[in-house]
């Protein structure tokens, strides 16, 4: 009788071809499926990856000029950079690690666009305010016994005090009787009350504000009867304000008739001048 024995070599060997079955899952999702995905993940972020971009505009000391700066975030390499202000670039300056500052001279929307190594870019805009672009303003004028009083205002740097003068129809420079500073707590602003010895046949008034923007503005009179009669040079139209006032400019005659009496009669004395307000 012959007897058959399983060979333990064999056995063994198919034991050890079970355990590489088995064990192949892990392996595959180890060493192929997650670097597969890794790798992808790793390349879709370098292609699709924008630069980040702060753009900050700093407030400004002299209202005439300022400064912004870019700081640039990205881990991938920066291709190209610009800033520019109305379609007008400016010229960037290197500080500390990945920023850039760069002059602001004028008010408008100021653009940085920032180009990545890959092709994607980011573009950012501020618009810029803050720096005194308009002339002083002519708020109302007064002529009384000779003399005219103006008030004047600006908003943001202010009236320059020092360079307020006048020059009369003779071509005189004239400095004004006095100019005295008022809160206004209206709006929070500050306006100046300026006094000037009135020139019948035409005064010029000229004001700048602390940034050097200037506004000028022609007074002069004429008769109505008895009555000087103030006019300006702008020709605005009649609005009244809040207050039911007259722009500046306008020529009352409302203020001509309320000086008549009732019938008719002037009330002041024949060939006395009557001042007028113009508001």
């Amino acid at each position: 009788m012959e007897y058959y024995q399983k060979s333990p070599y064999r056995s063994g060997g198919r034991h050890k071809n079970q355990k590489k079955i088995s064990g192949g899952m892990p392996e595959l999702l180890l060493f192929y499926i997650l670097p597969f995905i890794v790798f992808n993940s790793i390349l879709f972020y370098c292609v699709t990856s924008t630069p980040d971009i702060t753009l900050e505009v700093h407030d400004t000391n002299d209202y005439l000029s300022s400064e912004a700066t870019m700081t640039v975030e990205s881990w991938i390499p920066v291709k190209s950079m610009a800033v520019n202000m109305d379609g007008e670039e400016l010229e960037l300056t290197k500080g500390k690690r990945r920023s850039y500052t760069v002059p602001v001279t004028r008010n408008g929307v100021l653009e940085a666009t920032v180009v990545g190594i890959n092709g994607m870019s980011t573009t950012v805009f501020r618009h810029v305010n803050i720096l005194d672009d308009n002339p002083p303003s002519f708020e109302n004028a007064t002529l009384e016994d000779g003399i005219l009083t103006l008030r004047v205002s600006d908003s943001q740097s202010l009236v320059n005090p020092d360079s307020i003068y006048a020059v009369d129809s003779a071509g005189q420079q004239l400095s004004p009787l006095s100019t005295e500073r008022m809160e206004n707590t209206a709006d929070n602003t500050i306006d100046y009350e300026l006094k000037f010895e009135m020139d019948l046949n035409g005064l010029h008034v000229y004001i700048q504000d602390k940034a050097g923007n200037e506004a000028q503005k022609t007074f002069s009179t004429h008769k109505e009867g008895n009555l000087d009669v103030l006019e300006a040079d702008n020709g605005a139209e009649s609005v009244p304000d809040a207050s039911g006032e007259q722009p500046l400019g306008e020529e009352t005659n409302e203020a001509a008739s309320e000086s008549s009496s009732g019938d008719g009669t002037d009330a002041s004395s024949p060939g006395e001048d009557v001042s007028i307000v113009i508001e």
